[in-house]
């Protein structure tokens, strides 16, 4: 199983506000997620980062009707939409992605969610969109127990709207 991590965030690693918010982000982030779901089996999301896209409104989710959405959450739910499937633990995850043959995984948020993979050993690679903003508190792009990862630079993209992109290994 391939697993990458791929996030928006400010100059110096903030994905959202202390609050959540993500308004300082460029749009662009969620058509290079979307662009980068053409590659994989699944998108993978925390259930706080899936109320915040619902939150944006209804063609966002539509965007993403032909693509696998596995969310995160400690309670258990029942989905509204045909292609988003509820877990609870990592175990869970798992399970799905046997039952459904997913090899490659695309997971994009939140710091929780990110983190929770980093720390089982399970990303291949993190790309970060650096958007043009300082943000001095927020919510990080990992979060929690003390994680350490040495990375290997793979590439750099400048992307549209001054959003630069970085691409890294992990260092196994």
């Amino acid at each position: 199983m391939k697993i990458t991590v791929e996030m928006a965030c400010s100059i110096n690693g903030l994905i959202a506000t202390k609050d959540g918010n993500e308004d300082f982000l460029s749009n662009r982030n969620y058509q290079i997620m979307l662009d980068f779901l053409k590659e994989y089996d699944c998108l993978v999301w925390g259930n706080t980062t899936f109320k915040n896209v619902i939150s944006w409104g209804e063609n966002y989710i539509n965007d993403l009707k032909d693509v696998t959405v596995i969310i995160f959450s400690k309670e258990k739910q029942v989905s509204n939409y045909d292609n988003v499937i509820y877990c609870n633990s990592l175990e869970n995850f798992l399970e799905i992605c046997k039952q459904k043959n997913i090899e490659n995984v695309f997971v994009s948020g939140g710091a929780h969610i990110n983190t929770l993979f980093l720390e089982n050993n399970m990303v291949d690679e993190i790309i970060v969109n650096y958007n043009p903003y300082v943000l001095t508190r927020g919510i990080n792009l990992f979060e929690g127990n003390d994680v350490e990862k040495s990375l290997v630079l793979d590439k750099v993209v400048h992307e549209k709207e001054d959003i630069v992109q970085i691409w890294y290994k992990i260092k196994k």
